[in-house]
């Protein structure tokens, strides 16, 4: 019996001898499998990480290390083998997951790229470059949901991060989350003064949000800081008149025929805003100008005749009218006036008859 006892102690002696020396031995090839890695023996390298991982095969860290290698030798079957090998033994081995990532992401299967980051992740909440690397990644696949959500977990870290600010402001705006987004481009415009792009960002959210005087404003601002912004222009021309506001309808119209001078289309339009002004000198001016560049054009015809018809010339008016009236985009309106017209010159007509016969009647009274 006490034979039996010592022979049974002996042998798991033995037993525990072997597995230390088997451990021992792994680590001694894993770390001669480092070093030729560095030194460029990658070959050796792969010797000595197949002989650690065949004797500690419940290690993933020798799977992992063999996987890494055998993807930078290209050999990307046998290295996700490896990978997904090290994942079954250790599913918290972090590194693992990197590798996977990237051999995924050559070959385009984002969706598993995803996976891979998510659960580096949900290993080490900590990791903003994969965190970032994640939203892009979503942003890429049009999961803007997802991407803000990531953006903004980025953000609460690095609150003035101009990339991160900006990400979240264009994904909100493109999510319709207005407000929000204003809140963003307000602070981008802080930090970064100046910034026309930023600004004029700015500007367009206030006018989808119906802050009209915001939006010209800033629209304001913005053309007075680069006089040739045509854009600007049309966006204080457009919000002027939407307010109501004639002195900046004027200026934004003006600027606009400086900065384009044979477009027509202005011309007609402040040749309108003087004519209901009163100012028929500068609309004269500004007509003759215009239509020595067209002279067929309808909108500036049909300015002419109303030039003409305040000025007590009807007869000149509607022939403007009748000119006018070729045009197809202006025949309509043309024809329309021309009846007014007519029927005013009818009226005034009558009238003047009228006039000729209780002034023949009166002297014949007075004849009489």
């Amino acid at each position: 019996m006490i034979h039996c006892l010592v022979y049974n102690i002996a042998l798991i002696c033995a037993i525990s001898s072997a597995e230390v020396d088997s451990s021992s031995e792994a680590r001694r090839h894993y770390a001669w499998g480092v070093r030729y890695e560095k030194g460029g023996l990658f070959e050796d390298a792969l010797v000595q990480y197949r002989a650690a991982a065949s004797l500690d095969p419940e290690n993933a860290k020798y799977r992992c290390a063999l996987g890494e290698l055998l993807y930078r030798l290209k050999e990307v079957r046998a290295a996700k083998d490896a990978l997904l090998k090290a994942v079954d033994l250790d599913s918290t081995y972090i590194r693992t997951y990197y590798i996977l990532a990237r051999i995924y992401y050559d070959e385009a299967k984002y969706d598993s790229v995803i996976q891979m980051y998510r659960n580096i992740l949900s290993l080490d909440p900590n990791r903003d470059d994969v965190r970032r690397s994640l939203a892009e990644l979503y942003r890429y696949e049009g999961m803007d949901s997802e991407a803000l959500h990531e953006f903004e977990v980025l953000l609460e870290d690095s609150p003035e991060d101009v990339g991160l600010l900006s990400a979240v402001g264009a994904l909100r705006l493109k999510l319709g989350r207005l407000e929000e987004a204003l809140e963003v481009y307000d602070m981008l415009a802080r930090l970064r003064p100046g910034d026309r792009k930023v600004e004029r960002t700015v500007a367009r959210i206030k006018r989808k949000l119906g802050d009209y005087e915001g939006a010209l404003k800033m629209y304001r601002s913005l053309a007075e800081e680069d006089s040739s912004d045509c854009e600007a222009f049309l966006e204080v021309l457009a919000l002027s008149r939407r307010l109501n506001r004639r002195e900046e309808e004027v200026w934004a119209l003006e600027n606009l025929i400086r900065l384009k001078p044979k477009d027509t289309r202005f011309m007609a339009e402040l040749a309108g805003v003087y004519i209901d002004e009163g100012k028929l000198d500068k609309a004269r001016k500004l007509l003759d100008r215009g239509l020595k560049l067209a002279p067929d054009d309808g909108a500036l015809l049909v300015m002419s005749g109303e030039y003409y018809w305040r000025k007590g010339e009807r007869g000149r008016a509607l022939e403007e009218y009748r000119r006018a009236s070729a045009d197809p985009r202006w025949k309509e309106y043309a024809e329309r006036m021309i009846l007014t017209l007519r029927a005013e010159m009818e009226q005034e007509k009558l009238k003047e008859e009228r006039q000729k016969e209780e002034e023949f009647f009166r002297r014949g009274r007075r004849g009489s």
